[in-house]
């Protein structure tokens, strides 16, 4: 997989997103070292993808990520609100800015992750969700 790069055009970043999607249906799971911003994968059926070294400033909101894994990275900014999110895995990611509002995260794996020079753990997630009145994660 190739790295998206701020001299790379938004139609490369869609050619890659694409690719994404056709080498998922084809099989493949394990995904590495990808830079995506201003993307969405919204209502996509992602179950069990991993992404690991990856930054995402994407949407993906009412996704099935099931079983998906996103290890050592960022997901800054990115919008999981009414995603299935039952038994995903984060692990030592940025999530500043994230939105998990109306996400279904029964057996969520969060830890080992940061959100603004602080420590964040599964704790802290279960805290945000449950008593957050506002969308996002701050």
């Amino acid at each position: 997989m190739r790295l998206i790069t701020d001299n790379n055009t938004m139609e490369e970043e869609s050619k890659l997103r694409q690719q994404i999607l056709d080498e998922y249906k084809q099989g493949k799971r394990y995904f590495e070292d990808i830079h995506l911003e201003y993307e969405n994968f919204e209502g996509r059926d992602l179950e069990g993808i991993i992404f690991e070294n990856c930054s995402f400033y994407i949407s993906f909101k009412g996704a099935n990520l099931k079983n998906a894994k996103f290890i050592n990275g960022c997901i800054k900014t990115c919008d999981f609100r009414e995603a299935d999110l039952s038994n995903a895995h984060f692990e030592n990611l940025a999530v500043e800015d994230s939105q998990f509002a109306g996400s279904k995260h029964d057996g969520i794996y969060f830890n080992n992750n940061s959100a603004y020079g602080q420590h964040v753990s599964q704790a802290d997630f279960d805290t945000w969700i449950k008593n957050t009145n506002d969308e996002r994660l701050t």
